[in-house]
């Protein structure tokens, strides 16, 4: 508040003036002038003090402190916590200087918490050990592309394992290659489960033989020695946590060209839209006998499954992906880490719509080989693999 001072006089010296008034006024000659009044002046002196404005700061609702503290630093300006190729890429953002307000979502992956934090279209992906780290995305509204991703390729191995069956144990009765690279997923291709080829470690068999006989790292060593492409990284499940995880994601929408019935004889799919359940997703995984190209059919089928996964997250956005990974982490075994998963997932939502993404199993021809029917890769199959080398079938 502002202090005023008032002109103070004592009150004797002002009663006496009072009192004296009328003899001093006689007293003048009419040729004086009375003295000018005292005038009594009272000054007000203000000060204003300014508030200094609010400093700017990222809020979002649900998230937790310091994955908003991470999310401020990226945004406002500071030392951001990032796997060297996006602290690379965040070094040349384009920071803000307003308040900003983001979305998102946190899970975790085998036990590693993970996190998606969306603004517009920026999207940053992070993973916490002992604090929040970014580790991939992209952030237009800060200048910053995504961070590069180099071609790989991903095999998903479905065993043939029932309940009560270990998965690595038994036959994997899919096999599908998903290829990424920084466009997003790039194809996906099947191969077909009696496609006969050598085995790692010596030996020739059909293909999902590997797995019982030679563990997973040998069935994902014979792929590659099948194909001539590196593997980057496996995920397998089999029956038991292939249904549990339809049921955790509340089954998956898939659209059929024709309708498919069970060799059990129960209904899989209609033609036209469908959602999958425990039971008819697994029935369209393996169905081959009420198919017109059995093994062949099936495999493709099970990439088309897994372009229907695509298509659903597409549709939910980014900011799910952690709800998705928290959901199938516990019925999936893989090599691959937190940071990996999420990057390699993130892929889905960049790029080509789902309806675009090439799929289908590889070619190949129908032979005895040991007294068993088998399928036999030939130089289509071949100009298949070398294609998706780079992450991607055609241009």
């Amino acid at each position: 508040m502002g202090r005023v001072a008032d002109l103070h006089v004592p009150r004797r010296s002002l009663v006496a003036s009072l009192l004296a008034a009328p003899f001093l006024v006689a007293s003048c000659s009419k040729d004086d002038k009375p003295a000018p009044r005292a005038s009594s002046t009272t000054t007000t002196t203000t000060t204003t003090t300014t508030a200094a404005p609010p400093k700017p700061k990222v809020t979002g609702k649900g998230l937790p402190a310091d994955l908003l503290a991470v999310t401020q630093a990226l945004y406002l300006g500071g030392k951001v916590p990032a796997l060297a190729s996006a602290g690379k890429a965040l070094g040349k953002r384009k920071v803000r200087a307003k308040s900003i307000a983001v979305a998102g979502s946190t899970g975790s992956w085998k036990g590693t918490p993970v996190a998606v934090v969306t603004y517009g279209k920026d999207v940053t992906l992070l993973v916490k050990d002992k604090r929040w780290t970014v580790v991939g995305g992209w952030w237009p509204s800060l200048g910053v592309a995504r961070v590069p991703m180099k071609p790989m390729r991903v095999l998903a191995i479905g065993s043939d394992a029932r309940n009560h069956q270990r998965v690595e144990a038994c036959r994997a009765d899919a096999l599908q290659l998903i290829g990424v690279d920084n466009q997003g997923v790039g194809g996906i291709v099947g191969i077909p489960r009696d496609s006969y080829v050598p085995l790692a470690g010596g030996g020739t068999d059909k293909i999902n033989a590997a797995l019982v006989l030679r563990g997973v790292r040998g069935q994902v060593r014979t792929v590659e020695q099948a194909t001539g492409l590196t593997v980057d990284g496996y995920v397998m499940t089999g029956f038991k946590g292939f249904r549990a995880m339809v049921k955790a994601l509340g089954g998956i929408t898939f659209v059929a060209a024709s309708s498919l019935r069970s060799v059990d004889n129960y209904q899989i799919v209609k033609a036209g839209r469908n959602t999958l359940n425990s039971k008819t997703a697994l029935g369209l995984a393996r169905e081959r006998k009420h198919l017109p190209n059995g093994d062949f059919g099936r495999s493709t089928n099970q990439g088309l499954i897994i372009k229907a996964g695509i298509a659903m997250a597409q549709a939910r956005g980014p900011a799910h992906l952690p709800k998705y990974l928290t959901a199938m982490g516990p019925h999936l075994q893989t090599d691959l880490n937190a940071a990996q998963v999420l990057t390699l997932c993130s892929a889905v939502y960049i790029g080509k719509k789902a309806s675009s993404i090439r799929t289908g199993a590889v070619p190949g021809g129908v032979g005895m080989r040991a007294g068993q029917s088998v399928v036999l890769l030939g130089s289509r199959a071949r100009s298949i693999f070398a294609d998706l080398r780079d992450g991607r079938l055609g241009a």
